[in-house]
């Protein structure tokens, strides 16, 4: 279903200065960009945009940037309009509300002739997040990236159009992923990002193997839980062992190793510090580059996933674990 405004009635006023929230705190939404485009020639654009969250979206707000010098115009019936430089923000005032799953497409005018594309587009709401996710797992933004990232591997796209392949797929292994990460003490996103991963290709009965050979080689004396905190050990030291155990399990697999560069975007993000998955990631990195072995390239296509959910496939890069 797609439910498509078009932004040319009667809206708010412009204010100066920067765009703010409103009255009520407001929390980002899970979803997915699916396109973003200006037609120069007819002084319009249009944001669409998927509920990938648990929640239903309920009076969203919308802001993204446009080039330096553009003004956006009124929004729709109902809505009331911001701009901060080049940051434009719609909010909607009356009763709005995006379905899970729902796509949506937002229109809106401007004063530019010339085509470009809205960037840094951000949904938020009062309500839209899933409060379990947010305390023992993933907020609904950080496993969208997760899962888009898990797709490159799976599908070789992060594409929200085609599922997890592997037959542990779905809820069952996100709920067994984040239990483990609680049961050993994991609180950042990258962690339980790189262990649902683990999951969705190992299987339960292979991450249990991983974990008791990480742990092993980390000296957690009898399997004692948590591991990171009170026995002494930090979740980047975690990390890197977890990462080290699969790579060599997936190396001692005949075709596990064709699948190894699985593993290196993970270190990538560890050694970059990019713990909560605040930044864009990009899997342009090799198992080779990360640990100077002579592994098999994996050929996964390199694409570049944005904190906001949107993604594209970058025209060059250089491989590197840096």
């Amino acid at each position: 279903m797609t439910t498509t405004l078009f932004a040319c009635g009667a809206g708010g006023d412009e204010s100066p200065g920067n765009p703010e929230a409103g009255p009520q705190e407001l929390e980002s939404c899970a979803y997915v960009v699916a396109a973003s485009t200006h037609m120069g020639s007819e002084s319009w654009g249009s944001i669409t945009f998927k509920n990938t969250g648990t929640n239903d979206i309920q009076n969203p707000q919308i802001s993204f940037n446009v080039p330096s010098g553009v003004t956006c115009g009124e929004g729709p019936s109902g809505w009331t309009r911001l701009q901060g430089g080049t940051t434009c923000q719609y909010t909607s005032s009356s009763h709005l509300t995006i379905g899970v799953d729902t796509s949506y497409t937002f229109s809106y005018f401007t004063d530019s002739s010339t085509s470009f594309t809205a960037t840094q587009v951000q949904v938020s709401a009062v309500r839209c997040a899933s409060t379990a996710d947010e305390k023992e797992g993933l907020t609904a933004t950080q496993k969208t990236l997760a899962e888009a990232l898990t797709r490159i591997w799976e599908n070789n796209t992060p594409s929200l159009d085609v599922t997890l392949q592997a037959a542990s797929h779905g809820a069952l292994p996100y709920e067994a992923a984040m239990s483990e990460a609680k049961k050993w003490g994991l609180t950042t996103a990258l962690s339980k990002a790189a262990l649902y991963d683990a999951f969705i290709q190992h299987g339960e009965a292979g991450v249990r193997e991983l974990l008791q050979r990480t742990h092993a080689s980390l000296g957690v004396s009898g399997q004692a839980a948590p591991a990171v905190g009170p026995q002494g050990l930090s979740e980047d030291a975690w990390l890197r062992g977890f990462l080290e155990q699969r790579r060599d399990t997936l190396a001692a697999d005949p075709e596990g190793r064709y699948a190894i560069d699985r593993v290196a975007t993970y270190e990538k993000q560890r050694r970059r510090g990019n713990w909560e998955l605040l930044t864009a990631v990009q899997n342009d990195v090799r198992a080779r580059d990360c640990w100077n072995v002579a592994y098999p390239d994996s050929g996964f296509t390199v694409r570049k996933l944005n904190p906001d959910g949107s993604w594209s496939t970058p025209a060059s890069y250089l491989y590197s674990c840096r």
